[in-house]
């Protein structure tokens, strides 16, 4: 599994040279979904995807349902490839920042 700020890919990898990309983003990286959560919550320092898991590191994983990553196609996981999405997981944080903080719409608006 190969994660970086720009890119995330699931690699099978068989040797040297032997690679087999099982997966990949299809449209939105994890770090610009890191960064842009950051921004959201008002997280100045760059880049703020290490802050924001540190945050998260005394969070409660139940508090809110947010939308796994894994692309879909109606409803089924796509039959082919492990590609997935982070522009839904982008969407949905910001929905729930805008009705739980009542200053993110302002923040949202002068994006």
């Amino acid at each position: 599994l190969l994660v970086s700020g720009g890119h995330n890919m699931a690699v099978l990898t068989r040797g040297v040279g032997k690679h087999t990309i099982l997966g990949s983003t299809i449209d939105d990286s994890i770090g610009e979904a890191f960064d842009k959560t950051a921004r959201l919550l008002g997280i100045t320092k760059v880049p703020g995807g290490p802050h924001l898991e540190r945050l998260a590191k005394d969070g409660d994983p139940k508090a809110h349902q947010l939308p796994k990553p894994l692309a879909k196609t109606r409803d089924k996981v796509l039959q082919e490839g492990c590609d997935y999405s982070f522009s839904g997981l982008k969407t949905a944080v910001r929905t729930l920042v805008e009705r739980e903080l009542p200053n993110a719409k302002s923040a949202l608006l002068s994006e």
